[in-house]
């Protein structure tokens, strides 16, 4: 077939050639996906496919392979810049174990397979061997996909990439210059002298440029995008130049910029984006490009040769990441997974092929063979990973929550455009990875007698509020914007707060001193006295990505409030998030007490102690160390509690009058209380008879949760409607769980004075959108708001646990009245 609608192929018209790519990108990986294989392998068959081998409809030329050049250096980019930079410390050891095993195997039992079983001269088979001793992280984009790019075997494998990829080029630089007759003593002090200037200027010199940029340009993220872009890639040719390869510049760069560029920023979105959705897709397709099915019917030893560095490749790499598992005590599904993203071949692969083929070293055979591996490796590695992540995505996500966390709502209040971005960030950098919850930005309106004034404020709050929820679509931040008219501002954002059960409230200073102020000002002094929430009072001066230490400020007793462990919890997260390290100053107390209650948070992050005997010295200190580095941030304390003391009202003064940035923590005021610590209430006492409907004949959910309604709250009380819509829609703060044939409906209802239980029984079933099938058994769990969320949902675990045996549920369909009923939950307790 040499042409198509007469247009001669391969295609020649770049403008079809990117229109064809596109098609690729978009269809390959729904149709791979539906056929229940990642995604990440369509682009790859694709190239084949329209390749030179098959349907010569494209061909690899400048353009592709510039774009797929490209995309591979995004992906060691984006492999080094989404590791967890102190887990990756805390692991250096591991990686350097696993780096060692992983090449070391591949590359001595390769090298004597090709030298000794299929004849190839030494420096043949140490640079072949090379090939498959080293590793490109392909299926990164799928480990990201999945969430587990901080797990601890992910950052092992990861952080081994930068070993074997160093180790396989600087064996490709040996063997070539040695093939060449250049192997001299000046060479390898060169060779030395200049990855030694090269690297130090990447880890020196580049954080304070990003650090400049991001400080001084500003105008909305396009420039900081462009200017990562820049550094990748010059970066990455400079790598080159010294003797070493851009891959491993790339990497580089990703680790130098990885505290600088938040997980949850807007840069880190765009970054993300382009990458996958666009530079590395054409990667693939350009590994599919290389592929020429055709030598593999010249004859056999391009067979020979594929199958032995294939099966060498994967046979020794299963080896090594079976090695590695047994020594760490991985689970079976992380051994797979370091398996799958060690056992591709493609950027050092590809450089030590081209290079070797140019010298002379290897021939068509092996150049052949190589490509035919690196298209099988590319298969092979996406497809485990594919199928062993995901296992490894749910044993993280059943890991169970620590009490405190669940759920965490914050409240942004916002009254300046300038800050709002800054606070949208903060609580993005607060809010958990595993959280569902929404963040609600609020204004709040100040109500006047003339209602004209006030629809016109309400219009320019809800502008404000427009700008907050731009900025958070940017960063793939759910919110939930509040408007709220109230005649005094604190009273509004405590009632705001207290209406949607907010963990944290996250609120801007100006840091202007006023005579009325005792604090802060009017408005946050009296939120904090009227509030018990987390309270983060921040005053910002420069991007928070460029901080590279948080000095924690702790006062005398402060562990004694209730709230101090979530406290740590924050403080650490938001270390973690931001890259940064923690200095805790101990002010007159005992430094390895609180010491201990940091060490039981288990988020890794670099933490040092320091005792300061009196407020002077703290201040003293606070002044010498008060730089754009450092972010200062004060666990303060309400007035009336223990840990209060009036030397902790006048620092924020300070530190405003020292221009530094700094944030002010306020600790929950609300008891904590572990699950454990809860005794649900007995069933019998919630589920009273009035409460059980059998032989419900409903035409739809919506009726079946009003008639059980109505047993307890009269329609015409204004509360039924409210909750009967938030139960059935799923409104904020309530929630329904569904089980095979069972829903339970819960929430904590205002006004409520004790905990009840309904419980319907629908012979016939009764559709939920959510249900895969007809529902016969309605249950609905109304707790008093009053009670804390921890105990609320220990009582829906108590009552969930009776729903456990789905093969027990006909039974009580086929409840006649409501002494069976009860007989039925008393036989559910003993099994």
């Amino acid at each position: 077939m040499e042409s198509i609608l007469g247009l001669s192929l391969p295609f020649k018209d770049p403008i079809l050639i990117f229109g064809i790519c596109m098609v690729v990108i978009l269809a390959t990986p729904l149709l791979f996906e539906r056929l229940r294989l990642p995604g990440l392998i369509g682009p790859i068959v694709a190239g084949v496919v329209l390749g030179s081998s098959v349907l010569n409809i494209l061909e690899r030329g400048q353009a592709i392979e510039l774009l797929g050049n490209v995309g591979l250096l995004y992906i060691m980019f984006l492999s080094g810049l989404e590791i967890n930079m102190s887990q990756f410390r805390k692991n250096r050891d591991r990686s350097l174990v696993f780096g060692l095993i992983t090449f070391t195997i591949p590359q001595v039992l390769g090298t004597i397979i090709f030298r000794y079983l299929l004849g190839f001269d030494w420096a043949a088979s140490i640079l072949i061997a090379s090939m498959f001793a080293s590793h490109t992280l392909v299926p990164y984009p799928i480990i990201s996909r999945l969430g587990i790019m901080k797990n601890d075997a992910v950052v092992t494998t990861v952080g081994g990439t930068i070993l074997t990829d160093t180790v396989a080029l600087l064996v490709l630089v040996v063997v070539a210059r040695g093939y060449e007759g250049e192997l001299t003593t000046t060479f390898w002090i060169t060779l030395a002298l200049s990855m030694i200037i090269y690297i130090a200027a990447v880890i020196y010199l580049l954080p304070l440029l990003a650090r400049w940029f991001f400080r001084n340009v500003s105008d909305g993220g396009k420039s900081e995008f462009i200017f990562v872009l820049a550094v990748v890639f010059i970066l990455s040719y400079l790598a080159r130049a010294v003797g070493t390869e851009a891959i491993l510049g790339a990497f580089l760069v990703g680790l130098t910029l990885n505290g600088l560029i938040p997980e949850r920023s807007r840069l880190m979105n765009r970054i993300q984006f382009f990458g996958e959705t666009f530079i590395i897709p054409f990667f693939l397709i350009f590994i599919g490009l290389l592929v020429d099915v055709s030598v593999l019917a010249s004859g056999f030893t391009a067979w020979i040769v594929m199958i032995s560095m294939l099966s060498t490749n994967v046979i020794t790499k299963w080896i090594a990441a079976n090695i590695t598992r047994r020594i760490y005590n991985y689970s079976n599904a992380e051994g797979w997974v370091i398996f799958g993203l060690s056992t591709c071949e493609a950027a050092a692969t590809l450089a030590a092929t081209l290079v070797g083929y140019e010298l002379g070293i290897i021939g068509d055979d092996v150049l052949n063979g190589v490509v035919l591996m690196i298209f099988a490796t590319c298969i092979l590695g996406p497809s485990i990973v594919n199928r062993f992540g995901r296992e490894v995505a749910r044993q993280q996500e059943e890991q169970p929550y620590e009490p405190g966390k669940a759920p965490q709502r914050i409240l942004v209040p916002l009254a300046n455009p300038s800050t709002s971005e800054i606070l949208v960030n903060i609580a993005a950098m607060l809010r958990e990875n595993k959280s569902e919850e929404t963040v609600f930005p609020l204004t709040v309106v100040a109500e006047e007698t003339d209602s004209e004034n006030t629809e016109v404020n309400v219009a320019a709050a809800e502008r404000l509020l427009a700008h907050a929820v731009v900025h958070a679509a940017e960063i793939d931040l759910p919110v939930n914007p509040v408007t709220r008219v109230a005649r005094n501002p604190a009273s509004g954002i405590v009632e705001a707060a207290t209406e949607r059960r907010v963990s944290d409230i996250v609120i801007g200073w100006n840091g202007a001193s006023s005579p009325q102020q005792r604090i802060f000002g009017t408005v946050i002094d009296q939120m904090l006295e009227k509030s018990t929430q987390q309270v983060w009072v921040c005053k910002i001066n420069h991007p928070v990505n460029t901080f590279q230490c948080l000095i924690v400020v702790l006062p005398t007793l402060i562990d004694h409030n209730p709230g101090f462990y979530e406290a740590v919890r924050s403080l650490k997260h938001l270390a973690s998030q931001l890259g940064a390290s923690l200095q805790v100053l101990v002010v007159n107390d005992q430094a390895d007490r609180l010491q201990q209650h940091f060490n039981e948070v288990a988020i890794e992050v670099t933490t040092s102690f320091m005792q300061v005997a009196t407020w002077q010295e703290l201040r003293s200190y606070l002044q010498k160390t008060s730089n754009d580095t450092n972010l200062i941030i004060l666990v303060s304390a309400r007035e009336g509690t223990v840990a209060h003391e009036r030397a902790l009202e006048h620092l924020p003064q300070m530190l405003a009058d020292l221009q530094s940035s700094f944030l002010v923590l306020y600790p929950s005021e609300k008891e904590a209380r572990s699950f454990g610590a809860f005794q649900p209430q007995y069933l019998p006492d919630i589920l009273t008879e009035e409460r059980v409907l059998l032989n419900l004949n409903t035409l739809s959910y919506e009726q079946t949760v009003n008639a059980l309604l109505s047993t307890a709250i009269d329609q015409q009380d204004p509360r039924h409607n409210r909750v009967l819509k938030a139960l059935v829609y799923d409104d904020v703060g309530y929630a329904s769980e569904i089980l095979p044939g069972v829903i339970i409906s819960h929430a904590r209802v205002q006004e409520l004075k004790e905990t009840k239980m309904f419980l319907g029984i629908h012979p016939q079933g009764v559709r939920h959108e959510r249900a895969a099938q007809p529902v016969h058994v309605v249950v609905l769990l109304l707790s008093p708001a009053q009670r804390t969320t921890q105990d609320h949902l220990a009582q829906l675990a108590e009552v969930a646990q009776y729903f456990g045996h789905v093969e027990n549920l006909d039974q009580l369909i086929a409840c006649d009245n409501t002494l069976q009923v009860q007989d039925w939950f008393e036989r559910q307790k003993t099994m």
